[in-house]
C-alpha cells in the first residue's frame, strides 16, 4: 500500500469509528485550541499596542519621577519615590532650550472620578474620567492630531487662559450633529472653559477610549484644580514633561544632555543617584514584552500538558487498534506485505488523527479567540504562522506517541498473527 492508500485507510477507521476518535483526539483539540486562543489575542494585543505606541513617535522622552514597570513592587518604594522632589514647568522650560530637542511641554493629569467631574454645554453633560493639563504643542507632542482648531500655545500658559482641547467622544456628546463645537464656551465643573481645538479620533485601547479627552493649558490647571494626592501612588499626580527629540539628533544624546540639565539644577552630587527617570517608548514596549512573554510561557505550557495527555491517548487507542487488527496485520504480511509497510499504515494512522484533532482545535481557538474579542477589551489576531506551528505540534506529537504502537505492530510474527484469537 502507498502513502494514499494508508491515508484513505486512516480516514475510514476515523469514519467508522467517530467517537472513540474524538475522545482519543480530545486532549490534542484542547491544546491546539489553548495555543491558537492565546497566540491570537497575545498578537491582536501586540499589533494594537504597537499602533497606538506608534502616534506618540519613538522619538519622545517622558522626564518622570519614577521609572516605568510592569509591577507596582513594594510599598516602600512607592513612598521613597512619592518623596521625591517633583518636576516643574520650569524645568521643561530649561529643558526646551537644549540644542537637542525641539519641544518639552509639561504634563499633568487629575482623574475626574473621585472628583465627579463632568463636561457640561448647555443641557448635555458628560462624565470627565481625567482631564490633562499640558504645556506648548502638547496635544501633537503627546500622539493627538488637532483636526480643527488649534494646539496649546505659550500665551495660554502665560495668562493661564481658560482654554480646551476636547477628543472626538467628548464633542460628539455635547454638540448637535452638525454643530461647531469651535469657539464655543463648555463647563468643567463649576469652570468655563472656551473650545479652542478638536482632536481627531483615536480609539480606545483595553477598553480605555482615549477620545474621553479634556487638554486644558496646565498653569490653569494648577490653579483650577489643583492636585492633592497623598497615598503612596501620588508621583503617578506629579508634572512629568514630555521631550521631543530635533530631527537628526540620536536619542541617546539627548537622554544625556537632559540627565546633566536636571543633576545640575538639582544640585545633585556626583555619587548621588538621579531622583528622577527618563523613559521611552523602547522601555515601554520592552515592558510589555516581558508581560506578555511570561503570559505566552505560562499558556504553552498549559498547552503543552494537554498536548501530553493526548498524546497518551494517542499511544493507548493505538495499542488497542493493534490488538484488534492483529489477525488482520498476519494477512497483510501473508500477502507479502514487509515490516515497513505495517510500520508505516500504523504512523500514519497516528498521524491523521492527530492532524485532524490539530486542525479541529485551530478552528475552535480562532472562534474563541474572535468571541472573547466581541465580548471583551481585547482585540484578537490570526497570524498564519500560528496554524503552521499548532498543525506541526499535533504531527509531532502524533509521530513521538504513534512509533512505539506502529512498531510493536510491525514486529508481529505473521504466523502467530494469523492464529490469534
Amino acid at each position: 500500500m502507498g502513502i494514499a492508500e494508508n491515508i484513505k485507510t486512516a480516514l475510514l477507521t476515523l469514519k467508522t469509528q467517530r467517537v472513540r476518535a474524538l475522545l482519543t483526539t480530545l486532549g490534542i483539540v484542547v491544546g491546539v485550541m489553548t495555543v491558537v486562543t492565546m497566540v491570537s489575542i497575545v498578537e491582536g494585543m501586540n499589533r494594537y499596542v504597537y499602533k497606538v505606541l506608534g502616534t506618540v513617535g519613538s522619538n519622545v522622552i517622558y522626564v518622570q519621577k519614577h521609572k516605568w514597570m510592569i509591577m507596582t513592587g513594594p510599598h516602600d518604594i512607592w513612598e521613597e519615590i512619592r518623596k521625591r522632589r517633583d518636576l516643574t514647568v520650569e524645568d521643561a522650560e530649561a529643558i526646551s532650550r537644549l540644542s537637542s530637542v525641539s519641544v518639552a511641554t509639561p504634563s499633568q493629569t487629575i482623574f475626574g472620578a473621585g472628583r465627579g467631574l463632568t463636561a457640561t454645554y448647555k443641557a448635555e453633560e458628560v462624565k470627565v474620567n481625567s482631564i490633562d493639563g499640558g504645556g506648548y504643542q502638547y496635544a501633537s507632542v503627546q500622539g493627538y492630531v488637532v483636526e480643527r482648531g488649534r494646539d496649546l500655545m505659550e500665551n495660554d500658559l502665560n495668562f493661564r487662559r481658560q482654554v480646551c482641547l476636547i477628543g472626538s467622544y467628548v464633542a460628539d456628546n455635547l454638540f448637535k450633529k452638525g454643530e461647531d463645537p469651535l469657539d464655543k464656551e463648555i463647563y468643567i465643573g463649576r469652570r468655563k472653559f472656551q473650545v479652542v481645538g478638536l482632536l481627531k479620533e483615536r480609539g480606545s485601547f483595553l477598553g480605555q477610549n482615549l477620545d474621553e479627552t479634556v487638554i486644558v493649558p496646565i498653569t490653569t490647571m494648577q490653579k483650577v484644580f489643583p492636585v492633592r494626592g497623598r497615598g503612596p501612588f501620588a508621583a503617578f499626580q506629579t508634572i512629568s514633561i514630555l521631550a521631543q527629540v530635533r530631527e537628526g539628533t540620536a536619542l541617546s544624546q539627548a537622554m544625556e544632555e537632559i540627565e546633566d540639565l536636571l543633576r545640575k539644577r538639582r544640585g545633585l552630587r556626583f555619587d548621588q543617584e538621579n531622583d528622577f527617570a527618563l523613559n521611552t517608548q523602547e522601555i515601554m514596549v520592552s515592558a510589555y514584552k516581558q508581560l506578555t512573554t511570561g503570559i505566552f510561557l505560562a499558556m504553552i505550557g498549559i498547552a503543552s500538558l494537554a498536548l501530553l495527555v493526548g498524546g497518551i491517548g494517542i499511544m493507548n487507542i493505538m495499542l488497542v487498534s493493534v490488538l484488534e487488527r492483529v489477525r488482520e496485520i498476519g494477512v497483510r504480511m501473508a500477502v507479502g506485505a514487509r515490516r515497513r509497510d505495517i510500520l508505516r499504515q500504523f504512523l500514519i494512522e497516528a498521524l491523521v488523527l492527530t492532524s485532524a484533532g490539530g486542525f479541529m482545535g485551530v478552528f475552535l481557538g480562532f472562534g474563541l479567540a474572535r468571541l472573547i474579542a466581541a465580548l471583551t477589551p481585547l482585540p484578537s489576531a490570526m497570524p498564519v504562522w500560528s496554524v503552521g506551528l499548532s498543525i506541526g505540534f499535533s504531527l509531532l506529537v502524533g509521530l513521538f506517541f504513534g512509533i512505539y504502537p506502529a512498531s510493536k505492530a510491525s514486529k508481529l510474527d505473521p504466523v502467530e498473527a494469523l492464529s490469534y484469537e
